[in-house]
């Protein structure tokens, strides 16, 4: 009887101890599903926050401006008629013994090489801007169309006459259209156009100058260029290229010439004050009229462009230099 009775108190002690152990751990749910739950809600509105503050901060960085549309004619490539003899080049247009390599490399030249008789160039530096190395050496530079003479044929200079592709493998009106980069370079770009080839430094430069140069000769792109220039573009945040096409080659092209201009920044206003009149006002000087051997010593004496209807004095003497005839000289 006894026995039993001390049975039942155990029973009943182990029955009361489960039910208070069951409403703990009821309980420590109950604080464990609310934990969870407000580390979700802070987890949450952290979340939010980092959102918010992201969204604000990428509207005040983005850029004010967008890119600008390509301003190019798609068009499948001329795949057949090219030789490199078609496009006469390395010519000496002004007879100064200096053929257009030999232009170009004083025109790039950061030291400037001095020059002995048959325009043999002795000194000097450059810079290659495919990958920012500097020689002294200018055999190891190479002379690179910027758009490359069987690009060009493909992209419409197939229609061009003998005078046409001559004047654009010599151009030296546009800084852009020739350029002294290092060989190995030159090489391994062929005739790639940026959709398989593009330099190691200085890419979104090489972008707006390849763009530039199309528009001036009217040049096409085909899809998988006009793809890539347009990835390009927004990626190097191009909004504006300065470049416009010569006439005779829309012309040829039978489209309607394109004029591209940078916008030109508003100026800071400043406080003006006012300056005492001087008794008298020399003379202004007349400049006089100075014939160049080449467009580079006109750009270095500041006479460019030389256009015939506004100097026609000066035109008359450096007319040499006007390679397409289009009455401006080195523009």
């Amino acid at each position: 009887m006894r026995a039993s009775q001390l049975s039942n108190e155990r029973a009943l002690n182990v029955s009361e101890r489960s039910v208070s152990e069951l409403i703990v751990s009821e309980r420590s749910a109950s604080v464990y599903e609310k934990t969870l739950r407000a580390k979700a809600f802070a987890y949450l509105l952290a979340s939010t926050t980092l959102l918010a503050t992201t969204t604000a901060f990428s509207a005040l960085t983005a850029p004010a401006a967008q890119a600008f549309d390509l301003p190019l004619t798609v068009a499948a490539d001329q795949l057949s008629g090219y030789e490199r003899s078609l496009f006469k080049h390395w010519i000496d247009a002004d007879k100064d013994r200096c053929d257009t390599r030999k232009e170009v490399l004083i025109q790039e030249a950061v030291v400037l090489p001095k020059l002995s008789s048959g325009c043999v160039l002795n000194g000097g530096k450059w810079i290659s801007s495919y990958d920012a190395l500097a020689t002294t050496d200018y055999s190891t530079l190479d002379i690179d169309h910027m758009v490359p003479l069987s690009e060009a044929w493909r992209s419409g200079a197939w229609k061009w006459s003998p005078a046409q592709r001559e004047a654009f493998a010599n151009d030296l009106t546009d800084p852009r259209a020739l350029i002294a980069v290092t060989a190995s370079l030159n090489r391994q770009k062929g005739d790639q156009d940026p959709s398989t080839w593009m330099p190691p430094e200085n890419k979104c430069t090489y972008v707006s100058n390849w763009i530039a140069i199309k528009v001036r000769y009217s040049l096409t792109v085909d899809s998988a260029e006009a793809n890539a220039l347009t990835s390009l573009v927004a990626q190097c945040n191009i909004t504006s290229i300065t470049a416009f096409s010569l006439p005779a080659y829309a012309l040829t092209a039978g489209i309607n010439p394109i004029t591209l201009v940078s916008p030109t920044p508003a100026p800071t206003p400043t406080q003006s004050v006012a300056e005492p009149t001087p008794a008298s006002n020399p003379a202004p000087k007349v400049k006089k009229a100075v014939k160049y051997s080449t467009c580079a010593k006109a750009r270095a004496a500041g006479a460019t462009p030389i256009v015939r209807s506004k100097d026609k004095t000066l035109y008359a003497l450096n007319k040499a230099l006007d390679r397409d005839k289009d009455g401006v000289a080195c523009e």
